[in-house]
């Protein structure tokens, strides 16, 4: 007879569009709309009354990618009744975390959001009960010891439940213990370990770990309007972080929330990953870190489901870290390289990275329906994913689509490995909109200041803060830096993990100090090793793409006709007069003159000046400081200068 009555009670829909919807039970008899594999569309509120059956007491079942888009700027959505999605992790085990952002509200909770968006507590998470229908479930439970596990039924440890409601680094007491209660504020993100798959393992700091998938139902009002996430500055060069996520029951548009209005100050989405096969739950054991995703532009193409752009991606580097936020000088790998970070699918947990202070607001039209595992959805779990654990397993990662299908911009992986221990994946983005400065949407700031690492340093002098991803316009004769920061001796390997429409023929690190250059390649291909002095290498390395501009040993003139040559051009640098003055006095042909800041941002650049005796060049519009002048003769010898500018 339940059998029966469940045929006659739903409702499958195709695609439905509501301007309100009302689900309630046909007095004893259930009564709920299931949606399979389709979108339903709400325009105004929802209004949902719990079915008397336990196991069905859901309004609204989205299965099989099935979603729910509202409109409106204001949640009005009333009642006791349950909206029902899923999600489920793979692989994990009673020490894995995750980063989730509740879809649905706890319609107990007392507390609201925006509206009548409820707050959220594990206990509207339930364990699926295996019928066809996927219907029925049961509520977890939950514990106060460190393990989680799935047998006699779902149990989570509610000791691991934490959000990051505010601005702040990856130090312990930013966090804030949430336990079982109904405390998370709609729109925040929170943090939940997995569960052992088997009995209690009681309070045992390490166990057996049995990886498995674990789905997580969660049941509750669903979440509809705006929300408001608080995002900071990086504070004394550290990036600031707030944990929030989607907070809705259909995927998000990341590259429309990033770019609308009044959402200047988001700098970019850091994902959570860690070494998931680490028995351990203390800090001084577990390495994790944060991958980094910038959307790329602004979609204009009309599209918006066709993941164009797709966004610049890099993986997180595991580090061991202590309470304290800081990095105890273990290292240990990277993580997951898939890039799929455009739609956040339903219950992903991000860190929301400012760069400047302000609010996010995340709107009902950011919502879009993409279903998850289409190019740009997919949730952070690293099967995934390449793990790599150092150079022995580092291969070339190639992309996934013929270059003419690849909607990414044009763009270099490279990998800096150190002490074949650690990997810091760093991206340069070629684009025709990047500057050498900040460019905001696709530069992503580096999630970690520790002991040992590599980044780009963007910024203009003191204010130069290191970044993972980088754009820039290219140009042949483009010196960008590359900074090392090293707490001891070190060997240093860069790699080419990907290349994507490469607009060069070779790429080099350029030495200034001995003006040398070692070719990138892969780990196949022009390998090569550095070993540094611990110590902090600023303005010392650069990502070039020839060598002619850089040395003079390129030209064919003989070494006595190099040095008269050189011999006979003169630079001045007249400060009172606000120019650089060069002296040609026997007019030798001079193809080139570039001026170069000490951050390898080229300031100047002039091409094919001829025989004059005389030139000279504004500089009234640079910084004070210490700029490099190449001179380049049609002969390919280079003239250098160190011209040091004071206009004040």
């Amino acid at each position: 007879m339940k059998k029966q009555l469940l045929l006659l009670s739903f409702l499958l829909i195709a695609t439905g569009v509501f301007a309100q919807l009302t689900v309630k039970p046909n007095g004893s008899t259930d009564s709920y709309i299931y949606v399979k594999d389709q979108i339903v569309y709400v325009k105004n509120d929802i209004n949902l009354t719990r079915n008397p059956t336990d196991t069905v007491e859901a309004s609204i079942y989205l299965r099989d990618n099935g979603q729910l888009i509202q409109g409106g700027t204001t949640s009005t959505n009333t009642g006791d009744g349950f909206l029902s999605v899923k999600q489920e992790t793979e692989p994990t085990n009673t020490f894995a975390y995750y980063y989730w952002c509740s879809p649905v509200g706890n319609p107990a909770a007392t507390d609201t959001y925006a509206g009548n968006n409820k707050h959220f507590g594990i206990n509207s998470i339930y364990e699926e009960q295996g019928d066809p229908l996927g219907t029925n479930a049961r509520i977890s439970y939950n514990v106060a010891s460190r393990n989680g596990f799935t047998d006699p039924r779902l149990t989570i440890s509610r000791r691991w439940i934490y959000t990051h409601p505010t601005p702040g680094s990856e130090a312990e007491g930013n966090y804030i213990r949430v336990n079982a209660d109904n405390s998370v504020r709609a729109g925040l993100g929170f943090t939940m370990k997995g569960v052992n798959d088997g009995s209690d393992l009681g309070n045992a700091i390490t166990g057996p770990i049995t990886n498995h998938k674990q789905t997580y139902e969660f049941r509750g009002i669903p979440n509809s309007g705006s929300f408001i996430v608080p995002v900071a500055a990086p504070v004394d060069g550290v990036p600031q972080m707030t944990l929030s996520g989607n907070p809705y029951a259909s995927a998000l548009d990341l590259n429309q929330l990033y770019y609308d209005t009044g959402n200047e100050a988001l700098g970019a989405f850091w994902y959570y990953d860690e070494d998931r096969n680490e028995p351990s739950h203390l800090y001084t054991d577990k390495p994790f870190g944060y991958g980094v995703w910038t959307p790329g532009g602004v979609d204009t193409d009309g599209d918006l489901a066709d993941n164009n752009p797709a966004g610049n991606y890099v993986q997180a580097s595991f580090f061991i870290w202590n309470a304290g936020g800081t990095n105890s000088g273990t290292t240990a790998g990277v993580g997951g390289t898939n890039q799929n970070k455009r739609y956040a699918p339903i219950g992903q947990g991000i860190m929301f990275v400012g760069q400047s202070g302000g609010n996010v607001t995340i709107r009902n039209s950011h919502r879009i329906f993409v279903k998850e595992g289409a190019a740009g959805s997919v949730f952070q779990r690293p099967t995934d994913d390449i793990s790599i654990s150092n150079t022995r397993d580092i291969g070339e990662l190639t992309a996934s689509l013929p270059s003419e299908l690849d909607t990414r911009d044009p763009q270099t992986r490279i990998y800096a490995v150190f002490d074949d221990a650690l990997t810091r994946d760093m991206l340069l983005v070629f684009s025709d909109l990047a500057t050498d400065g900040y460019d905001r949407g696709y530069d992503g700031l580096s999630p970690m200041g520790v002991n040992t690492d590599a980044y780009f340093p963007i910024g203009n002098d003191s204010e130069r803060l290191p970044y993972v991803i980088n754009a820039v316009n290219y140009d042949e004769n483009k010196q960008i830096p590359i900074n090392f920061k090293l707490n001891k001796t070190t060997e240093i390997k860069l790699l080419i993990a990907e290349e994507v429409k490469k607009p060069y023929e070779k790429i080099f690190l350029y030495d200034r100090q001995d003006n040398s250059f070692r070719r990138i390649g892969t780990r196949l291909t022009f390998p090569f090793s550095l070993t540094l002095d611990a110590g902090h290498y600023d303005n010392r390395f650069f990502i070039v793409f020839k060598k002619a501009e850089y040395r003079n040993n390129s030209s064919t003139a003989s070494i006595e006709d190099q040095e008269k040559i050189i011999a006979s051009v003169a630079m001045f640098q007249n400060n009172p007069q606000k120019q650089l003055e060069i002296s040609n006095p026997e007019g030798h042909t001079i193809k080139s003159a570039i001026v170069y800041d000490m951050n390898g941002k080229m300031v100047i650049q002039k091409q094919n000046l001829g025989t004059n005796n005389s030139y000279s060049f504004y500089t009234g519009n640079l910084s004070d400081g210490v700029y490099l002048v190449k001179l380049t003769t049609k002969d390919d010898i280079t003239i250098d200068y160190k011209a040091i500018v004071h206009n004040k």
